[in-house]
């Protein structure tokens, strides 16, 4: 039983991302958001959203002619690892630029009051 489920978040931040735009997607959030709170309080998952997510995707993949990337994503913890992997990247792609904006505000590549010469 899996007590903090980070591909959970991952699926549940894709989803939040998608539901802006396309409706069909907030009730996904509803589903993951009541599996992520029963495995954090010890419970089995009654949704099991991260199974069913990982089934339509490695379908949807076969669908599209990339049958060995499905049948990859279709065992579960290569699915796992590979969300897994995912959002720590991405996480730390978000610090790294978080921090390259902080440094660019800090310490500006051209000043106030003189002009900018490339070269």
């Amino acid at each position: 039983m899996v007590l903090f489920c980070i591909p959970c978040l991952a699926l549940l931040a894709y989803f939040g991302i998608m539901s802006i735009f396309f409706p069909k997607y907030r009730g996904y959030i509803r589903e993951g958001w009541r599996c992520f709170t029963d495995k954090i309080r010890g419970k089995k998952c009654a949704v099991s959203f991260d199974n069913r997510m990982r089934l339509a995707l490695s379908s949807w993949l076969a669908r599209h002619r990339m049958v060995r990337l499905g049948r990859f994503l279709n065992n579960e913890r290569n699915f796992n690892w590979t969300l897994i992997a995912i959002t720590v990247g991405t996480t730390l792609l978000t610090i790294y630029f978080l921090y390259l904006f902080i440094w660019f505000q800090l310490y500006p590549p051209c000043n106030t009051g003189s002009s900018c010469s490339v070269g």
